[in-house]
């Protein structure tokens, strides 16, 4: 309520607001592909394949894949796709912490005064986590349970994209805070309307075709307008 409202031709999504949709899609795409290739590469548990073997493996033959120490099988494993979707599942939820205020900060406005939200947000993962752990349904949507090493690379990975929306929130704050400064507000000389002021500071000049009135401010007892001209 301490904000004025948005003028009648103002879009609904402006330019700086496009611009953190974009910011923030471009790390959940980033951070889903992560999870997948972690898993081929990098994961002690995994097949830690070398990133020309993980380029071509439409192309795997059994033979080769063998002899440097791997399967063509394991292109076919469910655990790195479902590390991809608990990622895209995961950081929605903590972009829909984000989403508490539009430029506050998550640290000002506390997530558990809106206690709806994170009633959503708990649903949302206990029927993720029944999707992958009752195996009929697990088997339906083609992915599989996932381990404690595992789910620590998916919160590893979701969780920074509150520290992305924190830079983005305070760069428009600070915005905001700029061009409330009296010397950026638009019509100069600080005082925010754009009408010049008389030498006097009795009244306002205002300019009527050929004639020039002297408007007295309120309780500034100025003299009655001159209309000998």
């Amino acid at each position: 309520m301490a904000r004025p409202p948005r003028r009648l031709n103002e879009p609904i999504v402006n330019g700086w607001l496009f611009f953190r949709y974009v910011v923030i899609g471009l790390y959940v795409g980033a951070a889903t592909a992560a999870g997948f290739l972690w898993w081929y590469v990098s994961f002690a548990a995994g097949p830690r394949l070398p990133w020309r073997a993980l380029t071509s493996f439409q192309t795997c033959k059994e033979a080769a894949a063998v002899t440097a120490g791997y399967s063509c099988k394991v292109f076919s494993d469910l655990r790195p796709r479902t590390i991809a979707m608990s990622v895209l599942v995961i950081v929605e939820m903590f972009n829909a912490l984000n989403n508490i205020s539009e430029n506050s900060s998550l640290f000002a406005i506390p997530p558990w005064d809106n206690s709806w939200l994170l009633a959503a947000i708990s649903t949302s993962i206990a029927l993720h986590c029944l999707i992958m752990y009752c195996r009929p349904l697990a088997a339906l949507f083609g992915i599989t349970a996932l381990g404690r090493a595992e789910w620590k690379a998916v919160v590893a990975l979701s969780a920074p994209v509150i520290l992305v929306d924190e830079v983005l929130k305070l760069l428009a704050r600070r915005a905001a805070a700029a061009a409330a400064r009296p010397g950026k507000r638009r019509g100069g000389g600080g005082n925010g309307g754009g009408v010049p002021r008389s030498e006097s500071s009795s009244g306002l000049l205002l300019p009527l075709g050929s004639i020039q009135v002297v408007s007295p401010l309120v309780g500034g007892g100025g003299s009655e307008p001159d209309k000998s001209n």
